[in-house]
């Protein structure tokens, strides 16, 4: 495989999603904004930031119907422009469950103060999230929940860009999602890289079962 191939970056058809009660994907609609979006990542003079100048005003139209975004990576970069919709649109900062095996709050990056490793160094320097959670449950309103598929051990989720061994099981990542006394006003999931994934696609199921777990756990 390779990663800047448009057949993959557009690929939605061997992870198949049900449809629950009201909640279908346009699948038509879907493939014409991806391929909107792979021109735009083909171009590679694209300034650093450019996503988030870009995702930023997504997100804040999306937040007036109302509704709450379920927002797919990509790299964890493009959790800083959601976030700062998400927190701008409630009033305030918001709590943050963050699953992930590494922090992310690198003040930049090779050079990038918006890349993957310093997401959420722009979102606390921002004043963005409240807190992070250090107990689920515990006086949470507005939570916004980022899963980076690399927090799963490699058994589970070998198709990430930096794997970590001794990580978390799926089912481990469940019962978290599942335990979650709160409102959850946002998610997302992002770092699943198809170059990594397994012949059969296994991260590729195991990052489509997270989002129906997400939208399942936003919708209630």
């Amino acid at each position: 495989k390779v990663l800047n191939d448009p057949r993959i970056l557009t690929d939605v058809g061997d992870v198949p999603v049900q449809e629950i009660r009201d909640c279908s994907v346009d699948d038509d609609k879907l493939m014409s904004i991806i391929s909107q979006s792979v021109k735009l990542v083909m171009e590679e003079s694209l300034p650093w930031g450019y996503w988030n100048s870009l995702l930023y005003p997504i997100v804040e139209v999306e937040l007036t119907e109302p509704l709450r975004p379920l927002v797919l990576g990509g790299d964890h970069s493009i959790s800083f422009p959601v976030v700062r919709a998400v927190s701008e649109k409630l009033g305030g900062p918001v709590d943050i469950l963050h699953l992930d095996a590494h922090p992310d709050i690198y003040n930049e990056f090779e050079g990038n103060k918006y890349s993957h490793a310093s997401s959420f160094a722009r979102i606390m320097e921002g004043g963005y999230a409240r807190r992070l959670l250090q107990k689920l449950g515990e006086g949470a309103k507005g939570v916004y929940i980022s899963i980076d598929v690399d927090c799963l051990d490699p058994a589970f989720a070998p198709g990430v860009s930096h794997i970590e061994p001794g990580g978390l099981s799926f089912r481990d990542v469940l019962n978290i999602l599942h335990n979650l006394q709160a409102d959850v006003v946002a998610a997302d999931v992002v770092e699943f890289n198809p170059q990594r994934d397994t012949v059969d696609g296994m991260t590729a199921m195991v990052a489509a079962k997270l989002v129906r777990e997400l939208a399942a756990k936003i919708s209630k």
